[in-house]
């Protein structure tokens, strides 16, 4: 049986065929050009028409029958539509954090904080959706007027795609609306954004389908009336793909941001904001930590110092020489903070830095700084939910041997690997396998192999030595 994931992005639109004995038969990519995406919004329609070209492209390289498509887009973006369910602006994406004036006004009230959080597993952040629509009512009245529909990335994709209006109870749990013991929206959260349920689509469980329209299947290839799943969040199905779903193993990702998940059978809130808790499948959460920085600090580095000075390689190389002891401390908040802090105003930046420091130093504590903010994030999560049997790694840092090196020290834990290029992608068509029949759980996916061990308890130590300096500064230099 043969089925394709497709993913909707930051910045591409990305495809998996997948074949359950063989596994991923064949995989296409089409990044969004500029006038699709800044990385903070998205044109829906150039969202759509990309999703399309790559799904196009991935179906006219193959002669195979094609039983199913899953669809995974990314967590916590808004989109608002008119009555006839057109886009009313760009999508507002998870990095857009435009809200945060508003958010510091309702962070003033610690009551509301702590109700909104035990109830959705979302702490009060312009991350979340229902503030970001919030933000819009305050400051642009009257485009939230003309707004009938509340809508996201991933749920506009599988409107064109289907002509249904529904979402994923996945993706609503990434919301701010959605209450985690419920499982349904919270009437409470609706009146604070000042919503109705029914501007919001219909909840339904990740496996839920609708037939391809003909207009599309014409297009692309497909035949009409294909199940296409309701779509889940990128962050959900990227740890289905890791295997995650079983229990006991977390599923770590770092790329343009960082993340880390663990499938637990309930609702785990600790007291004070500082994880997450979403909604997965059949009852299963995820309790997890996502951060801000990661590949998009190195991004900023080398766009304004690195141009002619090699490539990635390179420069890892550099940093591998690097005197770690006297290197600078860097705080990875240039664009602001989720967790554990979720202070969007948070400065980032080099500390301890001396006139004797060159680029290598620079590099270094960009790649060390990353790591000790998601390390942060990794004892709050433990603390919470347990240590996790296995680690299993995925992203930008594979292709980073030294920086996946300096994560594996820090842990100090063995980190695995299913060797898959796009995890949340191989979730989307696992889901979409699933939808058609079997059990997610018992699907076919890629075995997990070691793929670096921790090379010293030396080498820990030194590392978790750093880590203190860093939450000294951490602590220091927070705005609120």
């Amino acid at each position: 049986m043969n089925v394709i994931g497709l993913e909707v992005s930051t910045s591409a639109a990305k495809c998996v065929l997948f074949s359950a004995p063989e596994g991923i038969v064949d995989a296409v990519e089409v990044p969004f050009p500029k006038s699709v995406t800044d990385k903070v919004t998205q044109d829906a329609e150039g969202m759509v028409a990309a999703a399309l070209q790559a799904l196009k492209c991935l179906v006219g390289r193959t002669t195979r029958e094609i039983s199913a498509l899953g669809l995974a887009g990314t967590w916590h973006s808004l989109l608002l539509l008119d009555g006839d369910g057109r886009p009313l602006g760009p999508i507002s994406l998870w990095s857009d954090l435009s809200a945060a004036p508003s958010v510091a006004q309702l962070r003033k009230d610690r009551g509301l904080v702590q109700a909104c959080y035990q109830k959705t597993g979302c702490v009060v952040h312009a991350t979340y959706p229902v503030y970001k629509y919030y933000h819009l009512a305050r400051t642009s009245p009257q485009k939230v007027k003309q707004a009938r529909y509340v809508s996201s990335q991933v749920e506009y994709l599988y409107q064109a795609l289907t002509g249904e209006r529904a979402v994923s109870s996945c993706t609503a749990s990434g919301t701010g609306l959605f209450n985690i013991h419920s499982l349904d929206w919270d009437g409470e959260l609706l009146d604070l954004a000042g919503l109705h349920r029914d501007q919001l689509g219909q909840l339904r469980e990740v496996f839920h389908w609708r037939g391809l329209k003909a207009s599309i299947a014409q297009e692309v290839g497909l035949k009409p009336g294909l199940p296409v799943t309701v779509g889940g969040a990128d962050g959900a199905m990227h740890h289905v793909a890791s295997g995650g779903t079983h229990g006991g193993i977390m599923s770590f990702s770092v790329g343009t941001s960082g993340a880390m998940r663990l499938a637990v059978d309930a609702p785990w809130i600790p007291e004070e904001p500082s994880i997450w808790c979403y909604y997965l499948y059949g009852g299963k959460r995820l309790v997890g930590a996502a951060t801000n920085g990661a590949a998009n600090c190195i991004d900023w580095f080398l766009d304004r110092w690195g141009h002619g000075s090699g490539g990635y390689e390179d420069w890892g190389r550099a940093a591998a020489a690097v005197d770690v002891e006297t290197a600078p401390i860097f705080l990875p908040f240039l664009y602001g903070e989720r967790c554990p802090g979720w202070d969007e105003n948070r400065p980032g930046g080099f500390v301890r830095l001396k006139a004797h420091h060159g680029p290598a130093e620079l590099y270094y504590s960009i790649l060390e700084g990353v790591l000790l903010n998601l390390y942060q994030c990794y004892l709050i999560l433990t603390e919470t939910a347990g240590v996790p049997e296995g680690i299993l790694v995925s992203g930008g840092i594979m292709h980073a041997p030294f920086w996946l090196q300096l994560a594996c020290d820090l842990l100090g834990r063995d980190l695995w690997t299913t060797g898959t290029k796009n995890d949340s992608t191989l979730g989307a068509a696992l889901v979409a396998l699933a939808s058609i029949g079997g059990e997610v759980e018992t699907l076919p996916g890629p075995a997990p192999t070691v793929v670096c061990r921790p090379s010293s308890t030396d080498r820990t130590n030194l590392y978790r030595e750093r880590f203190q300096k860093y939450l000294e500064l951490y602590q220091a230099t927070g705005t609120e």
